[in-house]
């Protein structure tokens, strides 16, 4: 549902710049609106400035005038990238407000989808994974994964080998692969689920991993690489189960639940808004407690 107003721009942007940590603002004004007032902006032209891309003006709402340098507040990600993809990611960032009154979540913003038309993932090597062993560069993420993530390294161990090594040449090439391919799976699903009640299928089967491997066009030309390639496009599907059971539990799509009655994204948002609580604390204040609940509007059968 769109909304498309200076309100639901300000709500977004508000949103935005808690999820980010910062404040938004002094006052209910809010520093977009404020802004967009004293340029002598007007609502019926904002579409049109929209459509101005890496022109549009509304890039400029968060600018510092006196040390001339942008404060508008950017996900980790992108902090560290040239000046043309934040103004990518502002202005994606703004038009969403815009658009749907809330905050996108950073996948939202196209961001990682954009960098990943940037690599070529068919240049991708899984030979690692055909030995079904692993090798240094998984012992390495391995490594890693015991320092950062103790817990989810005790529930892989070494009885993943064919998990670790599908996050380690994520970890060689700089791309986070077991992400992005659950994530595909998971989206793929919902799709299903959605299609299956819309067409008022009886007895609705939910999509396995395995279905979706057999349907998935990338790792169909993964399955047609010389050497292993079909035995490597199995092992990447027990991976993704594996991811699924130990890591990120698939949504549950039993229509005996109870049905939440309320915005997703803005529960999102605030789950997203608590991570970056925590964050900013974690290592500054010590002992930390953070309570967190969520009372929704309604639930239904």
């Amino acid at each position: 549902m769109t909304t498309r107003t200076m309100k639901s721009t300000c709500d977004g942007l508000r949103l935005w710049y808690q999820q980010m940590g910062q404040t938004y603002g002094t006052d209910d004004t809010g520093l977009f609106t404020q802004w967009f007032d004293d340029g002598g902006f007007e609502e019926p032209d904002m579409e049109e400035e929209f459509d101005e891309k890496l022109d549009c003006a509304y890039l400029e709402f968060a600018m510092n005038e006196e040390t001339e340098t942008n404060e508008f507040p950017f996900p980790p990600e992108v902090v560290n990238e040239s000046d043309e993809d934040k103004k990518l990611v502002q202005l994606r960032v703004i038009r969403h407000c815009w658009e749907y009154g809330t905050a996108p979540q950073n996948a939202d913003i196209g961001w990682a989808e954009e960098k990943a038309k940037e690599y070529n993932v068919d240049d991708i090597s899984y030979a690692s994974m055909a030995t079904g062993k692993t090798n240094l560069a998984a012992k390495t993420t391995g490594k890693l994964l015991q320092t950062c993530c103790p817990k989810l390294s005790e529930m892989i161990g070494e009885h993943e080998p064919d998990l670790l090594n599908l996050m380690a040449i994520g970890q060689e090439n700089e791309f986070p692969l077991l992400i992005y391919l659950s994530d595909s799976f998971v989206r793929a699903r919902v799709a299903k689920h959605v299609e299956d009640k819309e067409k008022g299928t009886k007895n609705p089967q939910a999509l396995t991993v395995a279905n979706w491997v057999a349907s998935n066009p990338y790792l169909q030309r993964v399955a047609k690489k010389p050497k292993h390639g079909t035995e490597v496009k199995n092992k990447i599907a027990m991976a993704i189960t594996s991811f699924g059971n130990r890591v990120a539990p698939l949504f549950q799509l039993d229509p005996s639940r109870p049905v939440v009655e309320d915005s997703l994204s803005d529960i999102v948002a605030y789950f997203n808004a608590a991570v970056v609580f925590i964050r900013d604390h974690v290592g500054v204040s010590y002992p930390l407690q953070f309570d967190f609940s969520i009372a929704v509007r309604g639930c239904s059968q």
